[in-house]
């Protein structure tokens, strides 16, 4: 049996070195620099995805491909090893920088505004380490003079970006498991792939080509960001790992195209490969817009399953007690009936519309009393009253309840609704 350190750390090496040459062959730069760096995300999300204990295997895939890409374009033995301890290095402390947030609930779970926030930071992290050491490395191996300032740019702008693009993707994606059943219904999927569609047809009328060409001058630049709002629509509509596989291939094909000339950043550039390290700042902003919609909708999610995991335990401790729960409106009487009172009441509660259809059916001579007791209540002359009775219903079942009523009160003192426990005790025969 292959230990699990291995296969972690293979599967990082296949998935570092994948992205690390299609992050070379989208465009050069005249720069120490790559023009593109996707590779670092895959070690930084692995790095938060995985077990402690697998840790290890990652940084090991991450260091061998590092160092064998930097013999094969040539760079000595001894540079190309401290090349890749950089990048174990600047992606170890990142990740470690980016776990401090990711606090569990007690369900185990991360925090989803917290974990963003961490992921952000870490990156920041990682790429503002990488790029330090990568300029001292350069200064010390290189015979020529470098632009350190024009170096460290590059290398932290690329790598930020290639974090926030692919760390995202293997975080999500890193519990994924087949299922027949779940995640987007239909109307979803190809709302979503609608709105994806769009995104394409819309940047690549104003990418794929020469913007001021096609629109104007004056016109061209202005409708740069008109993209964004189709993705930020298909993460809505598609979650998490459909927006992070979205936003991947939507952040490519911009970097392609502006590599092959097209769009608005290839019109002016100071150096070559300017406009791709440009249009990198573009994809960061639709990375973090994704990114926040996915936060914000992980963290509503959280909060709707926490809600109806209490509401499940609030009615299973109810009905363990055969107590049910009811509002009534102090004016109409209308009734509000809890999950689960029609079997414990052994009626159907939509025909207890109103407070005086629950008081019909309680025994005769004590629906003059419970009637006065309705009227104080609503009208604020008590608090609370207690009534004991048995219910008929028409189909001859009955059951024997207690209730405690009590008025509630809105911002001006007055009874807006009653609020009622019924305790439903075992029914008579018949």
């Amino acid at each position: 049996m292959v230990a699990p350190n291995v296969v972690t750390a293979l599967a990082t090496f296949v998935g570092w070195g994948f992205l690390a040459i299609l992050s070379k062959s989208m465009g050069d730069v005249a720069t120490q620099s790559a023009a593109v760096w996707l590779a670092t995300g895959v070690t930084f999300g692995a790095l938060l995805a995985v077990r402690p204990a697998r840790r290890s295997g990652v940084l090991l895939g991450t260091g061998v491909a590092c160092a064998l890409l930097g013999l094969l374009d040539g760079t000595p033995v001894l540079p190309s090893l401290v090349f890749a301890l950089n990048e174990v290095l600047s992606a170890g402390v990142g990740a470690w920088v980016a776990q401090r947030f990711r606090t569990t609930t007690p369900d185990g779970r991360p925090e989803p505004g917290k974990a963003y926030a961490g992921l952000l930071l870490g990156a920041a992290v990682t790429s503002a380490v990488g790029a330090s050491v990568a300029i001292g490395l350069w200064s010390w191996t290189l015979p020529e003079q470098v632009q350190l300032a024009t170096e460290w740019r590059v290398w932290a702008s690329t790598t930020f970006v290639g974090v926030l693009l692919v760390a995202p993707l293997v975080i999500s994606f890193s519990g994924f498991r087949v299922r027949r059943s779940g995640g987007m219904n239909s109307a979803e999927f190809f709302a979503g792939a609608g709105t994806l569609v769009l995104f394409f047809v819309v940047a690549t009328l104003i990418f794929s080509s020469d913007v001021s060409d096609r629109f104007g001058t004056s016109l061209g630049a202005t409708l740069t960001y008109l993209p964004l709002p189709f993705m930020v629509l298909t993460a809505i509509l598609w979650k998490e790992r459909g927006a992070t596989v979205a936003t991947l291939i939507g952040a490519l094909a911009l970097i392609g195209w502006t590599a092959a000339g097209g769009g608005p950043f290839a019109e002016i550039e100071g150096f070559r490969g300017e406009a791709i390290i440009e249009v990198q700042g573009y994809v960061a902003v639709m990375a973090l817009l994704v990114g926040v919609v996915n936060a914000l909708g992980a963290v509503n999610a959280h909060a709707l399953a926490q809600a109806s995991d209490w509401r499940t335990r609030y009615r299973q401790i109810l009905e363990s007690n055969r107590t049910v729960v009811a509002n009534f409106d102090a004016v109409s009487g209308l009734a509000q009936w809890g999950d689960g009172a029609g079997p414990l009441l052994r009626v159907d509660t939509a025909l207890l519309r109103t407070v005086h259809d629950l008081i019909a059916h309680a025994e005769l001579e004590q629906q003059t009393a419970l009637q006065a007791d309705w009227r104080d209540l609503a009208a604020g002359h008590r608090e609370h009253v207690l009534w004991k009775t048995v219910l008929r219903w028409s189909d001859g079942k009955v059951v024997t309840l207690g209730a405690r009523l009590s008025s509630v009160r809105g911002a001006d003192g007055q009874v807006e609704q009653v609020a009622a426990l019924l305790d439903v005790e075992v029914p008579h025969a018949g």
